[in-house]
């Protein structure tokens, strides 16, 4: 465009935005993202936007380790394990209930499975039905262990041992002349119920727990030819070290033959790190004590689990020599029962924590040392690989405590929290390719500050998701996604600093000073009923940042009408705000739109500026 004098006025627009490159200079990332734009997020339509503030709710004695949900009855039933206890708290009021106590103030883990919410909270696991949570073990299943016993012993072996329970039972086929029955064991710790033809002998049986054996007054008649097995005793036998191979389990997940979800499976015992075991079908009273695998070497911890279609991808710790991940496939045998096999399936790739987990879609994440990665098969091959999808944030993010770190899958988006700080991967814009294939592709990245959770939860009802998240000094957060009004944006009334940088821009020439014009610039908003910007610059003599302009975008609203920002502007169409500052001589010149105000939307369209070119640069 010619200006005065013949000279060139030249245009930039920034406009199309996705998200925040961290991965390389600021001077050097896409017109389209912002070296440094904390607390934004894309809206629908691609566009950055102040994120939705939070609010405490409530506050509960301890550091939130936990925080779980589940339907019972229609109702949604929200509970937390803070400090060492386990509560069912409410959110429209400040009620809650203590359901269990003397859990470890650890962080622990839950999955709904049967009808049943099971607990891990590595020193036992809890069962909640709705209304009272108890210890598993308290009423585990008793499993039938020897059938067609002999009198004097022997039998075949039926049923597994419950890892979870010290009770078995055995059945027996009488001869109509032995009086004296002898258990599995020479010792038993207790003998329990005395069964003939199916009725509990109240008399006439003498118990032997030293022995292990039951003495009739009376014989017990021989079944008809053909019967089945006509004595059954119930006895109780500890076995040193059983149970706790599921109580100090801390990572659990719901699967099953074809993909179902009708077994838990556990790991996460720091005592037996590369094992895991599996329940019954469809009972978490359960767990035979044969329904174990041993994954990889014991050196590295198993971390998590991901869905794969009807596998089960079983992920390890990296320890750079072995396989971090196992694949694991079920199917029914002859006899109907379930077969588990495992195998191999990479290496270079493991999980860094428990709780970094979730998908965007059909496609399972990780968060590792070196990222979030997506556990994705080669179109070529058809072997499992691991391809990085956080390559904008990863300088950033792998300077975090990343073992400290919880994720959750929210509103199409995969967000990582770690030490205050929100990193997400946002499925919901067009991803970007780093080559030919589909699997090089990246997420768009966003970035948050001032969220301090400890343990984050998604929950859905009736097609609406709510994010909630606790923290470590025992407040139940919620994210302000439900509120319509202004409030919205600020966290529990505090105001959120939002901003959308530009890159360090030369222009595409840094061996020229430019001059910005004095008129001709401007930063398109999105318009709210209260809003407001403050545009600021830095060129690459400039250490800060320094403010050129300043406006509001107000609209005027009946409903809530602020006579210190009133306004006579009813439009919804988008606002342009000029920055009429001029900048002599720069070479890369920033421009940073900035909202740090509290209960004031933000959002950022589009930016345009006007400069010439002036002498070469002596430097």
């Amino acid at each position: 465009m010619p200006g005065k004098n013949g000279v060139s006025i030249h245009t930039k627009r920034y406009n199309r935005f996705r998200g925040v490159d961290f991965s390389t200079d600021p001077a050097l990332v896409d017109d389209t993202r912002s070296p440094w734009a904390p607390n934004m997020v894309s809206d629908r339509g691609g566009m950055p936007e102040k994120r939705p503030g939070w609010r405490m709710l409530k506050t509960l004695d301890g550091q939130i380790n936990g925080m779980f949900s589940a339907e019972f009855g229609g109702t949604r039933h929200l509970l937390a394990h803070a400090g060492t206890r386990l509560w069912r708290w409410y959110t429209d009021e400040t009620a809650s209930e203590t359901l269990a106590t003397g859990l470890p103030n650890e962080r622990s883990t839950a999955v709904f499975m049967g009808g049943y919410l099971w607990i891990f909270t590595g020193a036992k696991l809890l069962r909640y039905d709705g209304t009272v949570c108890v210890d598993a073990s308290a009423d585990a299943y008793v499993p039938l262990t020897m059938i067609s016993s002999a009198p004097s012993g022997g039998g075949q072996s039926y049923e597994p041992v419950n890892l979870i329970g010290n009770r078995q039972r055995v059945g027996f086929l009488a001869d109509g002349t032995s009086t004296v029955y002898k258990l599995p064991y020479d010792s038993v710790d207790a003998i329990g119920d005395v069964e003939v033809d199916g009725t509990v002998l109240a008399s006439g049986v003498t118990r032997d727990a030293v022995h292990g054996t039951v003495t009739f007054v009376t014989a017990p008649a021989a079944p008809a030819a053909g019967a089945a097995d006509n004595v059954q005793i119930t006895f109780t036998k500890s076995i040193a070290g059983s149970a706790d191979k599921i109580a100090k389990c801390t990572v659990a997940t719901v699967w099953g033959v074809g993909g179902a979800s009708d077994r838990i499976i556990a790991a996460g015992n720091p005592d037996l790190p590369n094992l895991d075991f599996i329940c019954a079908y469809d009972d978490g009273t359960y767990w035979p004590d044969l329904n174990y695998a041993v994954i990889g070497t014991e050196e590295t911890r198993i971390m998590g689990y991901c869905r794969l279609g009807d596998q089960l991808a079983i992920v390890k710790e990296e320890n750079g020599q072995d396989s971090s991940v196992f694949l694991r496939s079920g199917y029914l045998d002859e006899d109907g029962e379930a077969v588990f096999a495992v195998k191999p399936c990479l290496a270079g790739v493991g999980a860094v924590t428990r709780f970094g987990f979730g998908n965007i879609g059909n496609e399972q994440l990780i968060l590792t040392g070196g990222g979030v990665y997506a556990l994705i098969t080669n179109s070529l091959t058809a072997e499992r690989i691991a391809q990085n999808r956080s390559f904008y944030v990863d300088p950033k993010l792998i300077r975090e405590p990343l073992g400290e770190a919880t994720a959750c899958s929210y509103d199409g988006c995969f967000l990582i929290f770690v030490n205050g700080r929100v990193y997400g991967l946002d499925g919901r814009q067009p991803k970007s390719y780093t080559g030919k294939s589909d699997a090089e592709a990246l997420y768009e990245c966003f970035y948050w500050e001032n969220v301090p959770a400890r343990c984050a939860l998604r929950t859905v009802d009736d097609g609406v998701e709510t994010l909630w998240f606790g923290t470590a000094d025992g407040k139940l957060c919620r994210f302000n996604t439900d509120r319509e009004d202004l409030t919205r944006y600020s966290d529990d009334g505090a105001a959120i600093e939002a901003e959308w940088s530009t890159k360090m821009d030369d222009d595409g020439d840094v061996t020229v000073l430019k001059t910005l014009l004095k008129r001709g610039n401007a930063v398109e908003l999105k318009p709210y009923i209260s809003s407001s910007a403050k545009i600021l610059f830095r060129t690459e003599k400039d250490p800060f940042e320094w403010q050129a302009a300043e406006g509001r975008m107000d609209q005027l609203f009946w409903e809530r009408i602020d006579f210190s920002h009133f306004s006579f502007y009813v439009s919804d169409a988008p606002r342009t705000v000029p920055f009429r500052r001029k900048v002599k001589n720069y070479k890369r010149l920033q421009i940073v739109i900035k909202n740090d105000a509290a209960d004031e939307g933000f959002g950022v369209y589009g930016i345009v500026k006007h400069y010439v070119f002036g002498n070469y640069a002596k430097e």
